[in-house]
């Protein structure tokens, strides 16, 4: 099957779809609606098979919402390369990892700045810290995709910028709705954890992070998402009258709770995921992450 025959019996649904949608407008609006149903279905068959128009197509396409979107995912690794250069932080040669400055206490340490003149390391960079160039008779895909997310760590100070960058790109993508994951209190949650302890017991394991001040760590999460959405606003210029169309973005946030940690903080971070949900309207749900087939999940 040539690869336009494949694009095209994949993207057949999508014709359907566009008309089912039909069914779900109004009866008053339904004879309109269904008219321009009908045009972009027949647009669609029409240029199928003519992926330059077919991809112009599928780009002004309303998309609706992005859920279960891992924010530090959802971010290009060449931002992330250059927010550690514009951040002063460093390039661990060897790892192929961002580092914490001074860039000189290790031979194989160098300036991010200096990574991105150099273009045979940024091009390294750029293909570990994505799929780009991704070889699986090198290295599974399940492994590519979670070793990155160790590598750019450093640049998390850049949250705002992440999701700066997130929005806008879903904007110009028709993208209306982003459900993002977000660990929003750091550590807060697995300090807590940590310093109460295991107890099988889950009731009595609930009153000792209560005690330990697990409620705190709520606010501290709503104080991180207040000063991400800000800068947000503050890189999409969110408010003027050339705002970015990233600004129309409706976000929602999950929270993150990390399986492969011990028992007593993925606990605590449960709980924290409940309890934002349950008091920050942002907040919708959350969410397990980092590998499935870990030691500990």
């Amino acid at each position: 099957m040539s690869s336009n025959a494949s694009l095209a019996r994949r993207l057949r649904p999508a014709a359907l779809a566009l008309i089912l949608a039909a069914a779900a407008v109004p009866a008053g609006a339904q004879p309109a609606a269904s008219a321009a149903e009908a045009r972009t279905a027949r647009y669609l068959e029409a240029v199928r098979d003519r992926p330059p128009l077919l991809v112009a197509f599928l780009r002004e396409l309303p998309k609706g919402g992005d859920l279960h979107s891992h924010l530090s995912g959802a971010v290009y690794a060449e931002s992330y390369l250059r927010w550690a250069a514009e951040d002063s932080l460093c390039i661990a040669v060897v790892e192929l990892v961002v580092a914490w400055p001074p860039c000189t206490s290790d031979p194989d340490t160098i300036p991010a700045a200096a990574a991105i003149a150099n273009g045979t390391l940024y091009g390294a960079l750029i293909d570990a810290w994505s799929m780009r160039n991704w070889n699986a008779a090198r290295k599974n895909g399940h492994d590519q995709f979670f070793d990155t997310f160790g590598k750019f760590g450093a640049t998390d100070r850049r949250t705002g910028d992440m999701l700066a960058e997130a929005a806008s790109r879903a904007a110009h993508g028709r993208v209306s709705y982003l459900e993002l994951m977000l660990t929003a209190d750091g550590r807060g949650a697995v300090n807590l954890g940590t310093s109460v302890g295991w107890d099988p017991d889950f009731a009595r394991l609930r009153d000792k992070l209560l005690a330990a001040g697990l409620r705190d760590t709520v606010a501290k999460a709503r104080s991180t998402l207040d000063r991400v959405e800000a800068r947000r606003d503050t890189v999409l210029g969110c408010g003027a009258a050339a705002a970015d169309p990233g600004c129309g973005v409706t976000v929602r946030w999950l929270y993150q709770v990390a399986r492969a940690n011990p028992p007593e903080q993925v606990f605590a971070q449960i709980m924290l995921g409940f309890m934002l949900a349950q008091s920050e309207p942002r907040v919708v749900g959350f969410n397990l992450v980092q590998p499935e087939d870990a030691l500990v999940p």
